[in-house]
Parts: C-alpha cells; structure tokens; sequence
C-alpha cells in the first residue's frame, strides 16, 4: 500500500538546491554533508576561495619580478614571511570556505598532532555515535528532509500546509518543529531551533504565512534573564566597554588640538572597538548583533589596515610609495587586500540582514 503524497517512499541521491539546512549536532564551527555537497552552488563558497587564487598568482608573480632586480636568494629572503602570510591567510579562507573548522580545530588540540591516522578514525568513531542522536532539517526547492535519531524521510514540499515553531523553554530561546501537510498529517523534528532572528528570516522566505510561531512573547526583562545578565551587570559592562570609545575619542582631539603626529585613524579603531564590544554587551537584541556588528567588522577590516598604509607612506618622508607598498607580496600589503576583502563580505552580510530585518519584519506575535 502506497503512502500518502506527502511523503516519498524512496531516497534520491540528490534533492536540488538547498535553500534551508539545521543540523542539530554541529556547531557553528562546522559543515553538514548537505551543506557541504550545495556549496559548489554558493556564491559565498566562490568569493571566499578567489582571494587564495589571487595571493597565490601575486606570491609567484612578485617572486619571479624581484628574482630579475635582485636575484633569486635575495628575492625568497625578501619573500619567507610573505609566503607565511600566505599560507596562515589561504588556510583561514579555504578552512572557512570548506566548512573545516571543527574538525582543524580538534585536530589541533590533540597532544599528537602527528597522530593523522589516529585522528581520522576517532573521528570516525565520533561520527558513527553521534549518527544515532542525529537530529537535522533540510529544506530543498521540492523536498522537505527530516532527519530523526538518525533516520532520514523525504516529504514533498509543496504539500506543506503549516509549520509551527513552538517554544521549547520558559525564555523562549529555542524551538520546536513540527510540519503539517495538507491532509493533516503531522511530522515532528526532534532538532531544537535557537531563536535566532537570521534562523527565523531564512524560514519565512521559504514559507511565508505557513510558518506559524506559538508562545514567541519575549519581555524585556526575560531577554535579560535568559543572557544571565542583570541591570546591574548590564550597566557596569556598559560603563566599562564605553573606555576605549572615550580613549578613541581623546586620542582624535590629542591629534587635532595636542599632536598632529598622533593618527587620528587611532582614535577612530578604538571608538570602532568599543562600539563592537558594546553591541556584545547587548547581543541579545537581534539588530546589533546580525546588522551593526559586521558592518562595525568589516569597516575596521577595510579602512584601518590602509589607513596604517597610509600612515607609512607618510612618515617615510617620500620614500616609499603605494606602488612599491604592493609591488612586493609583503605580509602588510597582502593583509590589507586580505582583510579588505573580508570587510566587503561582513558589510554585505550586515546591509543583507538590515534590508531582511525590514523586509520580513516581525508582526503582532499571539
């Protein structure tokens, strides 16, 4: 006898393009095998991995250039930190690209870091124990995928009628799922969905006015207790972080009014700093912490490290020039491309969540 049309009564080796995917038994340091198969369609997976091509390419072409003017020994002696840069910055991106976080960061904390062999098959063994409490939803372009104690079922997406998040704790900081299809029937998802705004957005772009939220009120005194801060706590971290924003201050006037010499762009890093560790304080309120934060990052990562150029070029008395700055693969000039390159992708990351906060702000909640 056949099962209802809302669920499939086979597997599919490939379910499409993954628009949703929360996986229970990760952290954020890590990749599910569903994410990691889609990534080769992400745009973000591409824009992280052409800064390595690009440092890459810029490391030979400045090797052999220099290897002509000042001969081959003096160029890899001019290169050996250059190439140090390059390996630290290409495994951060490509580590980041790939989703191996978790796993390099388990490696590394081993005692044997040697021990490859035993590493793999502890990992395996990991993998194997935690297969049975694994809890996971993917949502497909067609499928819906849920995944209990390890066991996978396929439903059909467009016969989703309703999906209902409902509050699993007294603070409303994590949810449960549960589906129902257009003939009634109920899936439940043993996986618990943080209540995190970005979480939230991603779902009502999939469903809309399907996706129902059931005892979501959030006072503001709970969204306190559930940080484990207090008032007072909040004011005293409040008057602490506000340090380095008033230093950043004082160190502007020091250079306009004081000493010219003293970089104002100083200043300016400082006010950035406590504005970020500020929004920390707060990280309980969505807005600061999908939205300004990255913008906040990724200003710092693109103007600070060309602002400290600047400041070079600046007192090497004519010098030294912005040409022969990047002429060579130096660690200073490849990081300014690197971290220039990163600030685009937070400032993007904060404008996107700002203009989905709008768009799919939240309405009168039961």
């Amino acid at each position: 006898m056949e099962n209802s049309r809302f669920k499939l009564t086979y597997e599919l080796p490939d379910y499409g393009k993954l628009l949703f995917d929360f996986d229970g038994n990760l952290n954020g340091l890590e990749m599910s095998k569903q994410r990691r198969k889609a990534m080769f369609r992400s745009v973000g997976f591409y824009y992280l991995i052409t800064p390595v091509f690009v440092m890459v390419v810029w490391f030979i072409a400045s090797l052999i250039i220099n290897s002509i003017k000042y001969g081959f020994l003096k160029s890899v002696g001019l290169h050996a930190s250059g190439f140090f840069a390059l390996f630290v910055m290409s495994l951060i991106l490509l580590l980041s690209a790939f989703g191996g976080w978790g796993k390099f960061m388990r490696w590394a904390g081993r005692r044997n870091l040697a021990d490859i062999k035993g590493f793999n098959q502890n990992e395996r063994e990991r993998e194997e124990v935690s297969q049975s409490r694994h809890h996971s939803i993917q949502i497909y372009e067609e499928y819906l995928v849920v995944t209990n104690f390890g066991w996978a079922q396929a439903y059909y997406l467009d016969k989703v009628a309703q999906v209902i998040l409902e509050s699993a704790d007294k603070f409303h900081t994590i949810y449960k799922v549960k589906f129902i299809s257009v003939d009634g029937e109920e899936v439940k998802s043993y996986v618990q969905i943080p209540r995190e705004k970005t979480i939230i957005i991603q779902l009502k772009k999939i469903f809309g006015e399907k996706l129902k939220i059931k005892n979501a009120g959030q006072t503001k005194k709970t969204a306190v207790l559930r940080r484990n801060k207090s008032i007072g706590s909040l004011i005293g971290l409040t008057l602490f972080v506000s340090i380095p924003i008033l230093a950043g201050i004082g160190v502007i006037l020091m250079h306009f009014y004081v000493a010219p010499s003293i970089p104002a762009v100083l200043g300016v890093f400082f006010i950035f700093g406590g504005c970020i560790a500020l929004c920390g304080v707060y990280d309980f309120v969505p807005a600061l912490k999908d939205v300004l934060v990255p913008i906040l990052f990724g200003s710092v990562f693109l103007f600070f490290p060309m602002s400290i150029i600047q400041v070079i070029i600046e007192h090497s008395n004519a010098g030294l020039t912005l040409k022969q700055m990047f002429g060579i693969f130096h660690p200073i000039s490849v990081a300014v491309f690197f971290f220039g390159w990163l600030g685009l992708l937070c400032i993007f990351v904060g404008i996107k969540n700002l203009i989905d906060y709008i768009r799919y702000r939240d309405k009168k909640e039961k």
